[in-house]
């Protein structure tokens, strides 16, 4: 069986709370969390509700950074619904939440967008004190990781270690020129321990120009498939996917992305559908050493490719101003 880990990084948008104004809790929530268009909501919720149609356990990265400017109760209306689920909760971090802190800032005055920016003593004090609060929301200890941005190196690594989170997966080799600051390479594609910590690969599949992410955003349904049907025929352990609270909406939140929506329930009625796939999550299944998490080696399909990239045309022309 191939476990397919579907992971969705929850977050509140630190921009909108920016632009809107710290007072305009409910609003962020609304367009990062909820995702509430006049189409209807498609955030964490409709996200639940296409899983619980067909079978599938998700992983919710969730970021408690908001709390510093919200309090504990802003991340418990994000956790207890997924724990209410029955989904996994694990860690993520947003660094920019520091700028809009003020003096809740556990690092004083330090500020920065990405993790890797920071000293491993002052992640580990940010990673505690998110961890902290993640629990304090309702959430279970968490043993996996994933950095805001990809923005992780080998300190975060390390501080994980110490904090005692076995789990990372923000090593992105699908992305040429990610934030990602971890000592791996494009060719790193298994799970490994690095730093202590497993490293837990986000998925890739074989493209125009080497790797593109497994990321619903960044490959059609017909890619996603193409890539779990290899993984299933390769005898691939695992394909670990990336999606958002807010991936099903527009890029200024406030109409939903049909294209977008439809791959992914597209995407889970095919993992249900596909014998030899399982839905798995950091509780359900620890990942191990040397397991595979993509279809990097999927030869390219030009066909195949060059009808997602007239789809993300067709995407960005009704959609990606709105």
């Amino acid at each position: 069986m191939t476990a397919v880990y579907l992971t969705i990084d929850t977050e509140y948008s630190s921009g909108l709370a920016a632009r809107l104004g710290v007072h305009a809790r409910e609003e962020v929530f609304a367009r990062s969390i909820d995702g509430h268009t006049r189409e209807g909501a498609v955030g964490i919720g409709f996200q639940m509700d296409v899983m619980a149609d067909h079978g599938i356990e998700g992983v919710f990265f969730v970021d408690p950074m908001p709390a510093l400017i919200w309090g504990t109760g802003a991340i418990a209306d994000v956790v207890e619904p997924i724990v209410a689920r029955g989904h996994d909760v694990q860690l993520h971090l947003h660094p920019e939440w520091l700028e809009l802190a003020g003096d809740a800032n556990p690092l004083g005055r330090r500020t920065g967008r990405n993790l890797h920016e920071f000293s491993e003593d002052e992640q580990l004090e940010l990673l505690d004190w998110a961890r902290s609060t993640l629990m304090d929301a309702g959430a279970p200890a968490p043993i996996a990781f994933r950095a805001g941005n990809y923005g992780a190196d080998d300190a975060t690594l390390r501080a994980l270690r110490r904090l005692g989170i076995r789990y990372d997966s923000s090593h992105v080799p699908g992305i040429a020129q990610s934030d990602c600051r971890i000592s791996l390479s494009n060719k790193d594609r298994t799970v490994v321990r690095h730093e202590g910590t497993i490293e837990v690969p986000v998925g890739s599949i074989g493209s125009f120009r080497g790797q593109r992410h497994a990321q619903v955003t960044a490959l059609s349904h017909g890619e996603m498939a193409a890539a779990l049907r290899f993984c299933i025929r390769e005898e691939r352990a695992m394909l670990n996917i990336v999606s958002h609270s807010f991936e099903l909406m527009c890029r200024r939140r406030r109409r939903t992305n049909p294209i977008v929506r439809d791959r992914f329930v597209s995407f889970c009625r095919t993992v249900a559908e596909t014998r030899g796939a399982r839905s798995e999550t950091f509780a359900s299944r620890a990942p191990q050493i040397g397991d595979a998490t993509g279809a990097a080696a999927m030869p390219c399909n030009v066909l195949r490719s060059g009808a997602r990239v007239a789809e993300q045309l067709l995407a960005n022309r009704l959609y990606g101003a709105s």
